[in-house]
């Protein structure tokens, strides 16, 4: 069977012209937490928009949102030490539920030991929604990660309400990472 085979048999033919499907899926509601583990860990080199930062791909593992990714932006690399300190703060909260490794190793990680590390270790992220214009004048939007949490926790999808209360496991989860 030839690479270029399809499942059909025939051979694939093109005049050039492809579409993959898919579409804007809406962001995941800002609150939602959801069970996730990273998938692919690296550093990203700066650019005009952002200074070197570690970018990490996490994927949804269960629950109404399973197969959603999500992408994140580390900046520990950035010149504004508040900043700075917050994104250290993450990257040493998602250590922490891997297992620490990455710290123990008490220099900057490579790209090995962030896949080596951090992938593959399901956790909580809840989850904030971002929304920014384009130059084409059309509003973009998407998720972020808000917060982590160990894997020790409930495995449910969660939403918040329309009126949310008071909830002890969403201030801890809030509390505990410190922004």
């Amino acid at each position: 069977m030839s690479f270029w085979n399809l499942s059909t048999g025939e051979t694939a033919k093109s005049d050039g012209n492809a579409e993959m499907g898919g579409g804007n899926l809406p962001p995941i509601p800002e609150g939602t937490k959801v069970r996730a583990m990273v998938t692919e860990a690296k550093w990203q080199d700066a650019n005009e928009y952002n200074p070197r930062h570690i970018s990490l791909r996490w994927d949804v593992v269960d629950g109404e949102f399973k197969k959603r990714v999500i992408f994140q932006k580390i900046k520990v690399a950035e010149t504004d030490a508040a900043k700075r300190d917050k994104a250290i703060r993450m990257l040493a909260a998602i250590d922490a539920n891997c297992g620490g490794k990455l710290m123990e190793l008490g220099r900057e990680p490579s790209d090995m030991d962030m896949m080596a590390n951090l992938c593959n270790k399901p956790m909580l992220i809840k989850l904030g929604v971002w929304e920014m214009e384009g130059s084409d004048g059309q509003t973009r939007s998407g998720n972020w990660v808000m917060a982590v949490q160990g894997a020790n926790q409930p495995s449910q999808t969660t939403q918040p309400a329309a009126t949310e209360t008071k909830n002890p496991a969403t201030e801890k989860m809030d509390n505990d990472i410190g922004f």
